[in-house]
């Protein structure tokens, strides 16, 4: 018995993990940078969805954190 059993829960398990992988992860998207999400680097440069270029600058207001611009360096 105690191998029909074993045997039961190694299938249940098997056959519920990959529903539950794609259930829980979704979908994974790749996206480029966007005028003002957050950035490391200062003075950093990348192509933005546009094809101009953005660089990682500190916000006028607020915390003065680095998010990416469009208009060069500051």
């Amino acid at each position: 018995m105690t191998t029909r059993l074993r045997f039961a829960v190694l299938a249940l398990i098997t056959a519920i993990a990959p529903i539950a992988v794609v259930a829980g992860a979704g979908v994974a998207q790749a996206r480029g940078a966007q005028a003002g999400d957050s950035c490391t680097v200062l003075h950093a440069q990348t192509m933005g969805p546009d094809g101009r270029w953005m660089w990682c600058n500190p916000t006028m207001t607020g915390n003065h954190g680095l998010v990416w611009q469009y208009g060069g360096p500051a």
